[in-house]
Order: C-alpha cells, then sequence, then structure tokens
C-alpha cells in the first residue's frame, strides 16, 4: 500500500464517527489497520500488481511490447551481423596468411 493510500485510510478511519465513543474500539480498529498495512508493505504478489498495470493502462503496455520486441529484434540482428564481420575478417586473416607462407 502506498504512503498515499495509508494517508487516505487514516483519513477516512479518523472521520468514522463513533455512536458510543470507546477506546477499545478505536484500539481495534487501529489494530487492524497496523496489521492490514504491515501486511500490504510485506506484500510480494509484484506479478499480481503488473497484471492491474496491463488491465489498467493496456494502450501504454502495448506500446512498451512494441518497443521492447523491435529492440529485441535490432539487438539480435546486430549480433549476427558483428558475427559475419568477425568470421569475414578471420577468412581474410587465414587467407592472408596462406598466401604469405
Amino acid at each position: 500500500m502506498r504512503s498515499s493510500d495509508k494517508k487516505y485510510l487514516k483519513k477516512v478511519l479518523d472521520q468514522i464517527e463513533v455512536q458510543d465513543p470507546s477506546t477499545d474500539f478505536e484500539q481495534r480498529i487501529y489494530q487492524d489497520w497496523q496489521r492490514t498495512v504491515s501486511n500490504e508493505d510485506q506484500s510480494t504478489h509484484r506479478l499480481t500488481e503488473a497484471m492491474v498495470l496491463v488491465k489498467s493502462h493496456p494502450k501504454i503496455i502495448g506500446l512498451i511490447a512494441i518497443v521492447a520486441i523491435t529492440a529485441s529484434l535490432l539487438l539480435g540482428q546486430h549480433f549476427l551481423m558483428s558475427q559475419d564481420e568477425e568470421l569475414h575478417r578471420i577468412d581474410a586473416l587465414s587467407e592472408l596468411s596462406l598466401s604469405t607462407i
């Protein structure tokens, strides 16, 4: 839970009107709030958060996916081209060394 969400939740909880005020009720609410906040802070549901972002921003995620795929294709092509250039250099050096023998 983000700190802004925590502040909003605390603000909402502070605005709850209790007909019969008691410290026990307020203490239970506060303990429940503390338990919820601490559980959210220790949450490791990164995949769930990512899926929520994907559902809420499909156009941006589509753009990011297209950019990532294009970048990986270009890097792969560059890697293959650099290997071809290296092979041509090795071939040229081997022909040069054979011709000098």
